[in-house]
């Protein structure tokens, strides 16, 4: 099985596409049974088509069948590739299309009557339009665009037909309203939902994120209540028992070296790359005790930011978390560290239950934020992840410079 690949780099990521996740793959179901529907009818009204061409000029059946059945068919390769946007005005276009067909009718039409069949051809699927219509529109928009097609259709219809073979209007108008407002109802919920899970997955990242952020500070103020009573107080006691000596100097200089590099942060000028492999075999460690980690490469001249340093090793910590959560009690895992002169590359592989990435479960907010999110805030910073069900998962991230 070829394992599907989801690619992320630079702080320009897709995150606005993965929060559109399940509405857009609401829409391209439903963008792909407008485009079915159309074909289907397309094949159904042939003969009511050729039927009609004694009482219509030509000019409006061939504009009538682009209208119509134009944006409507090209819904269906949009589906595959397209995003919301351009899928949102293909369907636009689609119920525009129908509507101006109808609208254009009665200057293409020379009064006479058809006998056979259902009368004009595009009576028989005005409601695929209004499925299209609430695919592009708000709701009461769509539901407004159904009950004037649906009227627009069955007036054209009655016209076109001797009065002996026609219903009652009315009733004609109400059957076809009520059995499209089924589909145009289903399409109107089905999206609505699908904003609804959009909307909440978008909260849920946001609040892991600022749930991430509280940590960090925590952790933050924990490293600054451990400073000042390790150093800036021990050398104020020193001070108050002993006054001034070698010693306090020697402490006071300590404390203020020790206060500069805490102020620094994650603002280190470089990290040369046996200390950054240290640092990644750290967070490594804290998360798995009994995870080895290989190098692969390491140039000990090169040294790298020290915010790419702590990304990384953050990521590379989660990224082994999430094997050793997700992939099954017998799964093995492995972790190669590369540390070259232009890139720090991590790759964490392992052979568990693997998953589609196409299909990445909402709740994998670790993936999102902590691996993908944390690399994609760095200048240079990728996170690829590989997997497939049942191939396992591999997962590489890094810095270019």
């Amino acid at each position: 099985m070829t394992a599907a690949t989801a690619t992320f780099a630079g702080p320009a990521g897709p995150d606005a596409q993965l929060d559109q996740h399940a509405g857009r793959r609401i829409l391209q179901q439903f963008s792909l049974f407008v485009a079915i529907g159309y074909v289907a009818y397309g094949l159904m009204c042939i003969p009511f088509i050729i039927e009609s061409l004694p009482v219509m000029n030509t000019w409006w059946t061939v504009s009538a069948l682009l209208l119509i059945f134009g944006p409507g068919i090209a819904m269906g390769p949009l589906a595959v590739r397209a995003d919301i946007r351009r899928l949102r005005m293909m369907a636009g276009a689609t119920a525009i299309g129908y509507a101006l067909a109808v609208g254009l009718w009665w200057f293409g039409w020379n009064g006479g009557l058809i006998y056979g069949g259902p009368g004009i051809w595009f009576t028989q699927f005005p409601g695929l339009a209004a499925v299209a219509a609430a695919l592009a529109v708000r709701p009461l928009y769509a539901f407004f665009y159904l009950a004037v097609v649906i009227l627009a259709s069955t007036v054209c219809g009655h016209a076109i037909r001797p009065d002996w073979l026609n219903n009652n209007p009315v009733a004609d108008y109400a059957w076809a309203f009520a059995f499209s407002m089924i589909f145009v109802a289903a399409a109107v919920m089905t999206t609505r939902t699908a904003g609804i899970l959009d909307a909440t997955r978008a909260r849920a990242l946001e609040t892991t994120a600022e749930a991430a952020a509280a940590e960090a500070r925590a952790a933050e103020r924990s490293r600054f209540d451990s400073l000042t009573h390790d150093a800036v107080m021990a050398t104020l006691l020193l001070a108050a028992r002993h006054g001034a000596s070698p010693e306090l100097a020697q402490n006071a200089r300590a404390a203020l070296a020790a206060i500069d590099k805490a102020a620094d942060g994650e603002r280190r000028s470089a990290v040369a790359s046996p200390d950054a492999i240290a640092e990644v075999r750290a967070a490594v460690v804290l998360v798995d005790p009994t995870q080895t980690i290989d190098v692969a490469e390491v140039d000990p001249t090169t040294r790298y930011p020290g915010s790419v340093v702590t990304a990384v090793a953050a990521a590379t910590a989660e990224a082994v978390r999430n094997s050793r959560r997700h992939t099954g009690p017998q799964a093995d895992c492995a972790v190669t560290v590369s540390a070259g002169e232009e890139r720090m590359c991590i790759e964490i592989r392992d052979d568990g239950v693997g998953f589609d990435t196409n299909r990445e479960p909402t709740t994998r907010l670790g993936i999102a934020v902590s691996i993908r999110g944390r690399m994609q805030k760095l200048d240079g910073g990728f996170a690829q992840i590989e997997s497939s069900p049942g191939g396992g998962t591999r997962v590489r991230l890094g810095w270019d410079r």
